[in-house]
Parts: C-alpha cells; structure tokens; sequence
C-alpha cells in the first residue's frame, strides 16, 4: 500500500468515526424526546436497541445528561421486564456519573435502585452496603425518595441476615431523617417513600410477635396508598403482597388470597409479568395452606422456573422451602428432602440466617418422616437454637413440635410429654391460630384420654374455623383411635380419608387402618 493510500483510509476512517459519533448523540438525545409518554408495552420491544444505544454511549462524557435521561425514562421497567443483569450494570454506570458530576441526590437514587436489584437477586451484604451508601449521601443531600428507598432495603436486608433489632432502629432514624429533608416530593412518590418502610415494620411486627400492629398497619396502608392521584399500580400489588402475608399469618386465608390476586392482576396490569408469577406463588403458600396442595405446587414450580430465568435468588431460596413442606404434606419425603438440601445450600451461600433456619428444620422434619432420626436431630437442634437466638416465636414453637416428635419416636416419652405441655401454653399465650392448632394436636399424643379428647377437639374447631384440612384429618384420625364404639371410629376414619383424597394425598392412608390410622404432619 502506498503512502498516500494509507493516508487516505486513515483519513476515511476518521471521518466514518466522526459521524457515527455525531449520530450516536443525536440518537441518544433523540430518544429521550420520542420515548417520553410512550406507553411501555409499546417501549418494551425496542429496550435491546436503547440498551445498546446506553452502552455505546456509556464512555462519552459529553452526553452524561441525555444518557441519564434516558435512564430515568427507563427505570423501573426494565426491571419488570426481567432484564435484571443488564439494568443492574446500567444503574451501576448511572451512580458513577451522577457522582462524576456533582449530583449526590441523583447518585443515591441510582445507588438505592442498585442496592433494591441486589437484594432480590440475594445478594444481602452487597444490597445493605450499597443501601448504606445511598443513605448517606441522601441526608446530607436532602434527597428523602432516595432516603426512603434505600432505608427499606437496608432493614429488609437485615431482616433477611435476622439481625432484627438493628432493622428496627434502622427505621426509625430513616424515618427521622426523612421528616428533616428539605426536599419536596409529588403526592405519589411521598406516599410511597412512608409505605416502603410501613412494609418492613409491618414484617417487624410480625417477628416481635406483635401481630395486630402488623394487621393494623396493613389494613390502613391500602387504602392510604389507594387515595393518592398518580399511584403505580406496580406499587399498590406491592403492598397488597406483603399485607396478604400477615392476614395469611393471622388464618384469615381467604382474604389473603384475594389480596395476592389483586396483586397479580395489577402486577400484570403495570407490564411485570415476573412478578406476577411471584405473587401466585405467594398464592401458593396460602393454598398450601388451605390444604389445596395441586395448585400450591403448580405456582411454586412456576415461580421457580421464572426465579431461576432472572437470577432472583432471594425468591428462589424461599420457593425451595415453601415446596418443601408442601411435599412433606403430600408424604412425598423424598422430595421434600431434595428441596430442603437445595434450600440450605442456597441459604447458606446468601447468608441468609432467616431461610438458613427454617431450610435446617424442614429438613430434619422430612428426615423424621422418613425414619433416619439420628441424622435429623441434628438439623433440628441446628434450626431451634437459630430461631431462639433470632427470638422468632413461630419458628421456635414448629421446630419444638419437630423435637418432640424425635423424643417420641425414641421412646423418650416423659421428656417429650413435658416439652410438649410447655410448647403449647407457649403458643396460647400468643396470637397465632395455626400454632394454637399445631401444639394441641402434638400434646394431645401424650396426654390420658379425655384431656386428648379435649385438646383434639380444640384443634378441630380451629382446623375448621381457619380452613386447614390437613389439621382437620389429622384431628379426625386421632379421634378415630380415641373411639370405644365402632361405629364411631369407622365414621371418624372415613371422614379423614375424604378430606384425604379431596386435597389429593392419599399416599397417607398406605398400609393403615381404622385400627392403626395415620399420624399426619403437624406443620404450618
């Protein structure tokens, strides 16, 4: 090649990478203008284009402002979109430049997003230090949107890690410091920024076992949130999600599955289908509940299989558990013991002491129903000193029924019996009708026959009040084996092997009998 021929290419180039440079910016700035209004059902099919259009551009420091328009524009949809790995590097890059330009209020709504992204995917330390950041550079910025974002999302990390004392007092100073920004925000947002840290202390509630503030403050949050002009949808699902929980909690069932419908219904209305499927596998808790374990199974395997798609390791590591125990209520132990060895692994990976428990205690419940006591001793001992050392009521009371189980199958029938007996006025002096139902089931085993009679009868009652069949059954068969008159018992029996066959687990009654009716799982 001659000189003046390289010359000239060189020259060509130049001049090529000069216009592709003045088009990128054009483009960027251009899309700012046309995807303003633009609904975003219409918005989603072209995110690989302005995806690529971000990333192209991401180096030019010259277009900082319209790329982070854009940005803005975007956010939080592609989020609802699935686009988790992607949003995450772009929200990541958006920090750097507010920070590279002197915005910190900017830079700490852009952390506080990064921070809510992080913890979904279970990445708990990184969430809670990001979250941190953001907060730090949020109240000396004014900036109270931000504060509040990242304020929840630091406290549901420390949730999640059981370190609840500090996610209280977490709150409580977010909450301080919001009261102290000068910044003003519209209706909207304001209300959402108190509702996002209403959320988390609706679950403190909860864990300090104080269960009508929960159900107070879930009840007044809806409708608040309902009144503001402007709300997403997106944000009112929310809420109807996290309240469905403690009235689940409380055994009104029926009306936490309506909460957790009109959930999935506005989720899909607000274009997030992922969380959609997340809420009905919610839905699929309170159907476990209700005994309706067909359902309950199909919407965990779905919100499984969309969990894994995103990499949404937080919801992952808790349908893991929630399947778990629905195969122990089938008697499918096997498989049960396959989702609770998944669940702990992942648990321990994300450092969360909250699942970590619980995956340890189901585990050692499917190892009991499967005979190999030796082995789940261990994981129940494992999952009850966690849950005393986190102060979590409900988890102490079920891991102690699984304790007495294992003393009884030994033959240690004095210690069980007593432990038993202290279980159940533990579980009475609260609020919580599925462990009132639970602990009289379990004591009954031990007591002389009309006090069994008595407490069966009690369990019944709630079983039927709350609508949970597998409790009704399990009553039935044990008052069939109370039963002195024949009549009586085959009548008992056969009323527990309908409800059997009605929620699909007959697997129960192999190889039992009036005179030797099942013993089915006290779990909650």
């Amino acid at each position: 090649m001659t000189g003046a021929a390289a010359l000239n290419w060189s020259d060509e180039r130049r001049r090529w990478s000069q216009f592709y440079a003045e088009r990128l910016a054009a483009q960027l700035r251009q899309a700012v203008v046309l995807l303003d209004g633009v609904p975003p059902d219409r918005l989603r099919p072209h995110f690989d284009t302005t995806l690529s259009l971000l990333n192209a551009t991401a180096a030019r420091p010259d277009l900082v402002a319209p790329w982070l328009a854009l940005v803005d524009r975007l956010h939080p949809l592609p989020v609802r979109w699935g686009q988790w790995a992607a949003w995450l590097a772009v929200l990541r890059r958006a920090a750097d430049k507010a920070a590279g330009t002197g915005q910190p209020g900017r830079q700490a709504e852009y952390l506080a997003y990064t921070a809510d992204l992080l913890l979904n995917t279970g990445q708990l330390a990184p969430a809670l230090d990001i979250a941190q950041k953001a907060m730090n550079l949020a109240r000396p910025a004014g900036a109270a949107w931000p504060l509040g974002v990242a304020g929840a999302v630091a406290a549901a990390a420390l949730r999640a890690m059981a370190r609840y004392e500090e996610a209280q007092t977490l709150i409580h100073q977010t909450r301080a410091a919001m009261e102290r920004t000068p910044s003003p925000m519209p209706p909207a947002r304001a209300a959402l920024a108190t509702a996002l840290l209403d959320l988390e202390q609706m679950d403190l509630h909860r864990v300090f076992k104080q269960l009508p503030a929960a159900l107070a403050l879930g009840e007044a949050l809806i409708p608040r949130l309902s009144a503001v002009a402007g709300i997403d949808p997106h944000d009112l699902a929310n809420a109807y999600v996290r309240r469905a929980t403690i009235i689940w909690v409380s055994g009104r069932y029926e009306a936490a599955a309506n909460d957790l419908q009109r959930a999935a219904a506005l989720f899909r209305q607000a274009d997030d289908p992922l969380q959609a499927t997340f809420a009905e596998a919610n839905l699929g808790t309170v159907y476990y509940s209700m005994s309706r374990y067909g359902p309950a199974e199909a919407y965990k395997l779905a919100a499984i299989r969309a969990a894994e798609e995103v990499n949404a390791r937080a919801q992952l590591v808790s349908e893991f558990g929630d399947l778990s125990t629905i195969y122990i209520a089938l008697g499918r132990m096997e498989a049960a013991l396959d989702y609770t060895n998944r669940m702990i692994a992942l648990a321990a990976e994300l450092g969360n002491e909250a699942e970590l428990s619980r995956g340890r205690g189901n585990r050692g419940y499917a190892l009991l129903g499967l005979g190999r006591y030796e082995e789940a001793l261990d994981d129940i001992q494992f999952g009850l000193n966690l849950y005393q050392q986190q102060g979590r009521l409900e988890g102490t009371i079920i891991t102690t029924v699984d304790l007495i189980l294992y003393l009884r199958g030994l033959g240690h029938t004095e210690q069980a019996a007593q432990l038993a007996q202290d279980n159940y006025d533990a579980a009475w002096r609260e609020t919580f009708p599925h462990l009132h139902i639970v602990t009289a089931r379990c004591l009954a085993l031990f007591r002389p026959l009309p006090e069994q009679d008595q407490l069966l009868q009690q369990a019944l009652a709630l079983a039927r009040e709350h609508g949970r069949p597998l409790d009704e059954a399990g009553c039935l068969f044990s008052l069939s084996a109370l039963a002195t008159d024949n009549d009586e018992r085959l009548a008992l029996y056969q009323q527990g092997v309908a409800l059997l066959e009605q929620m699909g687990c007959p697997g129960w009654l192999e190889g039992r009998s009036p005179a030797e009716p099942p013993l089915l799982p006290m779990i909650i």
